[in-house]
């Protein structure tokens, strides 16, 4: 039975553990009555235990980074291997969280490592890739009974992830393109775009899944395995501009495959068509601009640099050399291909659910949300089903000048959302109140014994400036006037112009 005592001005519990040996740990109790409540929890958790109705804790001397390495090792898939590995050896087996006991890790010590991974200014979605790796690794070691206790990582929240606009390829960029790709990829670049299939099943596609005389694409496997992403086999149709290039990817194959490696074996997973891409995006000038810089001031330790849309000759300021301009690639990664495909289905009129076949997925708002993308022109025709208001202004109306004024020509930096127009009798009306106004007003009020002070804004509501001594009735035109109005700088009295 359980018990607690007081040592040393702490409250300890002594009980029989789930593996049936007598411990004693230390409480954070401050009274022995909450001492007495802990160890009855205590008792009570180690009886579920032995009796196999709740796990028994582990006991295993085994760190975080070998039990990584058991997972890639045991149970990793192998075309994920390559890519997880590097992916832990980065962020947790060369850590100080590596280094750590598995009973002593927490979801403490694992947010810390995470937290760690954004003050470096990582991404979020980099940092739920390693979150989502460690949930799991203890996962698949609490299956295999590598590992007992609880998974931490479940008690680590994920990171908030920004949706934003991946950067995809116009109708007219296509061909521009295609044309400045290297000759050895050109071939796997136009079927990627003309069929949406990912890096895996076109490195995977064998010369047997092209039918040319139905026109057809099985896509059935990615890398070597004999399943995509999705886990089913479609057939999709070949678009008559891609015939060509896919009738000279298959002559000129020395093996089974359709995009093979220069000895005939299959691309590696490893291979990322990325800087390709880049290099063709910035040989076809679709690029986000050029960096002219100063070699001559860089390597005297003066940097000098200039961002211009274009890559015309320009000199350095400084000491007059060429600047070298460096093209600003698009942020477009391989995948944006596919992402491309889609968008530009959508923006051709072609309906959401044969695009859905095309790129083969499971739900059509995948589709939709994920993949479909429409530019600021893609919304103009939605705008222009609007009714279609006509403008009346006639010459009549004027422009109320003091909203003129604040607005510029072009509404940039308007106060107002919107120009004010008064009619003709109302402008002419307030034009002469105006008049009358001025020619009433002295150039300036005794404002005491001392000196004289100069008109000051008002407000028929609000009088900005109380005199000592009232102007006299002729002076401001308001003859039997009340006193308030008197008062008024330059005011006349209410009902009179």
């Amino acid at each position: 039975m359980a018990s607690a005592f007081l040592k040393r001005k702490s409250w300890y519990v002594n009980f029989v553990d789930g593996h049936g040996r007598r411990r004693t740990v230390a409480t954070t109790a401050r009274t022995k009555a909450e001492a007495n409540r802990l160890a009855a929890e205590i008792e009570q958790k180690a009886e579920r235990q032995r009796l196999g109705l709740e796990q028994l804790p582990s006991e295993s001397s085994m760190t975080l980074a070998e039990l990584c390495r058991w997972w890639l090792d045991q149970r990793c898939s192998p075309h994920r291997v390559y890519n997880e590995e590097k992916r832990l050896e980065r962020h947790v087996l060369r850590s100080k969280l590596g280094a750590t006991e598995l009973r002593l890790v927490t979801a403490d010590l694992i947010d810390d490592q995470l937290r760690a991974m954004e003050r470096a200014g990582l991404s979020a979605w980099t940092v739920n890739g390693v979150r989502a790796v460690l949930r799991t690794v203890y996962s698949r070691a609490r299956k295999a009974r590598i590992w007992t206790g609880p998974n931490p990582v479940d008690d680590v929240e994920p990171r908030r992830i920004p949706r934003k606009i991946p950067t995809t390829l116009r109708a007219e960029e296509v061909p521009l393109l295609v044309a400045h790709v290297p000759y050895e990829w050109r071939d796997l670049f136009a079927t990627a775009l003309y069929t949406a299939l990912r890096k895996g099943e076109l490195f995977g596609l064998q010369k047997a899944d092209i039918d040319f005389g139905l026109g057809t694409i099985t896509v059935a496997r990615s890398y070597d395995r004999d399943t995509t992403k999705g886990g089913h086999a479609d057939v999709i149709p070949i678009a008559p501009p891609l015939a060509p290039f896919l009738r000279h990817a298959v002559e000129s194959s020395p093996s089974e495959y359709v995009f093979p490696a220069p000895d005939g074996s299959m691309r590696k997973p490893s291979l990322d068509p990325q800087k390709i891409l880049r290099r063709a995006l910035a040989r076809a000038g679709l690029v986000d601009g050029y960096e002219h810089v100063c070699r001559r001031c860089k390597a005297k330790g003066m940097p000098h640099q200039e961002r211009h849309s274009d890559d015309e000759l320009r000199r350095c300021p400084q000491c007059g050399m060429k600047l070298w301009p460096r093209a600003i690639h698009r942020k477009m990664k391989f995948h944006g291909l596919r992402h491309s495909t889609a968008t530009l289905l959508l923006r051709a009129g072609i309906d959401a659910h044969r695009v859905q076949r095309i790129l083969r997925h499971s739900d059509i708002t995948i589709t939709t949300e994920t993949y479909g993308h429409l530019n600021i022109d893609d919304l103009r025709p939605a705008l222009r089903a609007l009714p279609n208001v006509e403008f009346s202004g006639t010459s009549n109306d004027v422009v109320d000048a003091e909203f003129a004024e604040t607005c510029d020509p072009h509404g940039k930096n308007s106060r107002i959302s919107s120009t004010r127009l008064l009619p003709a009798a109302a402008a002419e009306k307030t034009k002469a109140g105006t008049a009358a106004n001025s020619e009433a007003i002295p150039a300036s009020y005794p404002v005491g014994e001392t000196g004289f002070e100069p008109a000051t804004p008002w407000s028929r509501t609000k009088c900005s400036t109380r005199l000592s001594h009232s102007p006299p009735c002729d002076s401001v035109g308001s003859t039997g006037a009340s006193d308030r109005s008197q008062r008024r700088l330059g005011g006349s009295p209410r009902g009179q112009p």
